[in-house]
């Protein structure tokens, strides 16, 4: 597999008003990966303004990618807006470190 890492940055609006643009952004970079066989990074912001349609879009990547056979990666902080809202959604388990990784595929 090429490591020719896709980055799909997220910020801002990240809730159900901005659901349909996410979930495009999110479909055109793992088309790009597909086509390059390269892994795909979600870089969730530390400012982003989210609800729980963005850990729903994200969990719904993760199965996409895995049915196409694409490597995700997706970072967050670790604080803010999105780990708040995973807690709130009692998503949120125990790490350390500065950010939140979570992947799946190539580990490397």
């Amino acid at each position: 597999m090429t490591e020719n890492l896709k980055t799909l940055r997220l910020d801002g609006a990240l809730t159900i008003k901005t659901a349909a643009e996410t979930r495009e952004a999110m479909l055109a970079a793992f088309g790009e990966a597909k086509a390059s066989k390269s892994p795909v990074e979600i870089d969730i912001s530390e400012n982003c303004d989210c609800d729980l349609t963005l850990p729903q879009l994200l969990l719904s990547a993760q199965a996409t990618a895995a049915r196409d056979g694409i490597v995700l990666r997706i970072r967050a902080p670790h604080r803010g807006p999105f780990l708040t809202t995973l807690e709130r959604a009692g998503l949120a388990a125990a790490f350390d470190g500065d950010s939140l990784t979570i992947m799946n595929g190539d580990q490397r």
